[in-house]
């Protein structure tokens, strides 16, 4: 059975063979290939950054009534950056009164540090530093609290 070429129907039947398909085959190729050397060069996308650690334990409740919490500014601010909620540390002083170098508290925990001021109004203190939260023993916690309104405080890492 042979098909009449000159039907209507067949004359809509697309004809792959011709000059025309080649020449879109040829666009098409030729464009693809562009678009994958434009991919190839692009910088790659930066890679994910690392997941920042989990948030430290909230500090257990001992049962310990006899703990207070205490602010401090400390004498180097950039020692603020490396202390996180649930490290231990000591607490430090020069006391200029009697020209020695104090340990104030030893083992210390730290429950939060708070960030600078963003605003330096009129009360804006001159060394407007994060404020560390410490949790010392009553006792402890007044004189570190007393002395740290006089003298610069400084904290070690354990």
């Amino acid at each position: 059975m042979r098909f009449d070429p000159r039907a209507h129907w067949n004359r809509l039947r697309p004809r792959f063979g011709g000059r025309r398909w080649n020449r879109l085959r040829k666009l098409v190729a030729t464009a693809l290939l562009i678009a994958a050397a434009v991919m190839a060069a692009r910088p790659d996308a930066p890679e994910p950054r690392a997941a920042p650690p989990p948030p430290s334990a909230p500090v257990p409740f001992t049962g310990d009534l006899a703990l207070a919490a205490v602010p401090v500014r400390l004498a180097d601010t950039g020692v603020a950056d490396l202390l996180s909620p649930g490290m231990r540390v000591d607490v430090v002083t020069f006391d200029e009164s009697e020209q020695i170098r104090k340990v104030l508290a030893s083992m210390a925990t730290v429950l939060t540090v708070r960030p600078p001021p963003t605003s330096g109004g009129r009360l804006a203190a001159a060394r407007d530093g994060p404020l560390v939260v410490l949790s010392l023993p009553e006792d402890t916690a007044r004189e570190v609290a007393a002395l740290s309104l006089r003298n610069p405080v400084a904290v070690t890492l354990r």
